[in-house]
Parts: C-alpha cells; structure tokens; sequence
C-alpha cells in the first residue's frame, strides 16, 4: 500500500470494537510487513512485495509483533490504558493484523503471492474489490474505530470521575 499507516485503521476500528485484544500487537502487526519495501527502496535487493507479503511473512513476523508488544508493556507500563498483556492475546492479535496487511495489500497488488510457501499463484486476493474502496474502507474504520475508542474513555472517564465525587460524599458523612 503506498501509504501504510492506512493500514492501522483496521487495528484501531478492531481493538475498538475487541478491546480484549493486545492493541500495540495488532497496530505493529498491520504495519510492520512494509519493512520489506522500505528495505527494497533503500537498498534494491529483492521485491517490493515479495515473500514477506504472504502466509510466511505471517509466521515470520508474528513472534517479533508479539516482543515488540511485550516490550511496551513492560517498558512504557501501558497497564494504565489497556488490558493487561497477554502472550496468547498478543499472538493472536500480531496475527490478524499481519494478515490483514496481507490480505488488503494482495487485493491491491498482483505481484502478492498470499498462500506462499503452499502456492506460488500470485494475485489470487487482486482487485476482489476496486482500489478505492480499500483506502474508503480502512479510512472509514480508521475514523469509527477513534470514535468508539474516545467515548469509552470518555465515559470511563466520567465513571471514575463520579466514583471520586461519592467517595468523596461518603468520606465527608463519616467525619
């Protein structure tokens, strides 16, 4: 996709409605892929969409996603804004999102060979839908996902803003 961070509206849109997912795993996971076109345009070697653009970029990469997450959550102490980490829920989550790269970048190009190493068949996913509608798609889900995602924090928010308030009411009715 020529403008990968396209790709994190799908992450966002499904941690948004999924919030049990590893959302740093899912938001690496749709993007992590393009390091194989970064590599191609800065040093010519290989394929814009090669190899890693397929089931075994998926397995390559989805151990890394998974660290990488791990490494936030312990780093950055992300517990304080999302779920607690979880390797299952990290694996898993570093999955759907490489394959949903896989998945959108193959109907877009016809050069990506989705089933490799089980199939050498290249543009099996491309133009299933028209061009456009991808960039609508995971702009759409882009916007949707940050709109669920400010009104659950919104209204956690507000939960715990209400909670401080009668706490607050309780403790002054025991002095």
């Amino acid at each position: 996709m020529p403008f990968t961070p396209i790709h994190l509206g799908f992450a966002i849109f499904l941690f948004s409605v999924l919030p049990f997912l590893d959302p740093i795993a899912l938001l690496i996971g749709t993007v992590i892929i393009d390091l194989e076109p970064i590599f191609y345009l800065i040093t010519g070697i290989g394929q814009m969409h090669g190899i890693m653009h397929s089931t075994l970029g998926v397995l390559v990469f989805f151990i890394p996603t998974s660290f990488i997450s791990w490494l936030c959550y312990r780093f950055v102490k992300l517990e304080k804004f999302f779920p607690k980490f979880n390797i299952y829920l990290s694996l898993l989550s570093g999955i759907v999102g490489l394959f949903s790269h896989v998945i959108f970048d193959g109907i877009l190009y016809s050069e990506i060979m989705f089933l490799y190493p089980f199939s050498m068949q290249a543009g099996m996913l491309h133009n299933m839908i028209p061009y456009s509608a991808v960039y609508w798609i995971l702009g759409s889900m882009f916007i949707v996902g940050m709109l669920v995602l400010g009104l659950r924090y919104y209204l956690r928010y507000l939960q715990k803003k209400k909670s401080t308030k009668q706490s607050d009411l309780i403790g002054r009715e025991d002095d």
